[in-house]
């Protein structure tokens, strides 16, 4: 059996920590030595050839490596040869330009939702989120619908370390989170009232391969703007949006 390259791995294991870490401002040659385990002196010549082909950036006054921009060229590569992504990115604005709202597409990592598409809604006030960004799926709409077609025991071994509060909303005890999953399982749609942030309430929605959440739709809606008539515009038009997706995951 072949093993794993240990070179390409630390070039691997370095796109991700300065990915999905809280690092967007970049990390010195020692925190990232630090983060992986590995001596200084086997990160750095990979560090400056990486920086050298621009799949990093290097800011020498502060002596910092962050995420350069080869690495958006590739991610955009990859959504455009993904005919499922264009087409969702279509969905998405159509979901915009009919609610005013922001919309996102996004898929279970781990006990995490990671943001893959967003269309950002024609307001002034709106929810921060990119794509890249990671959230705790228990404490978003997102993330009870990718969670939803999962069982109780599955539950447990997702969240073995315990679910992670964000605010007082936030719901952390696994039967109750379950007992909303099954809701959503019923209804095809997610509800989350500032679990994640303050004054931000989300709906979404599965779309489902093989009866399994694959990706979920939400729409963010600050809690000022949020109405009985809203929520039922959002959930249909979530649900419009699905019927539309949902067939092209066949093909994938």
């Amino acid at each position: 059996m072949q093993t794993d390259h240990r070179s390409t791995e630390r070039v691997l294991d370095i796109l991700e920590l300065l990915a999905f870490r809280d690092a967007s401002d970049g990390l010195t040659l020692t925190e990232i030595s630090n983060f992986l385990q590995c001596p200084k002196s086997s990160i750095s010549p990979i560090l400056h050839t990486m920086a050298r082909k621009k799949y990093l950036s290097y800011k020498p006054g502060s002596s910092v490596y962050a995420l350069g921009i080869r690495t958006l060229e590739i991610g955009n590569a990859y959504m455009r040869k993904e005919s499922f992504f264009e087409r969702a990115l279509t969905e998405l604005q159509e979901v915009v330009d009919a609610c005013n709202e922001t919309c996102h597409l996004a898929e279970l990592d781990g006990r995490n939702v990671l943001y893959l598409l967003k269309v950002d809604a024609p307001q002034s006030i709106r929810m921060y989120s990119a794509p890249g960004k990671m959230l705790p799926a228990n404490a978003t709409a997102l993330g009870k619908a990718l969670l939803s077609g999962y069982t109780r025991e599955e539950l447990d071994k997702i969240f073995e370390d315990g679910a992670e509060k964000m605010t007082d909303r936030t719901i952390t005890d696994l039967d109750n989170l379950y007992q909303q999953l099954l809701e959503i399982k019923k209804s095809g749609i997610a509800y989350e009232c500032e679990e994640n942030s303050e004054f931000i309430q989300c709906i979404a929605t599965p779309l489902l391969k093989d009866g399994m959440p694959v990706f979920a739709l939400s729409i963010a809606i600050p809690t000022f703007r949020y109405t009985e008539e809203k929520e039922r515009q959002a959930a249909e038009l979530l649900l419009t949006a699905r019927a539309k997706l949902e067939p092209l995951l066949l093909a994938r």
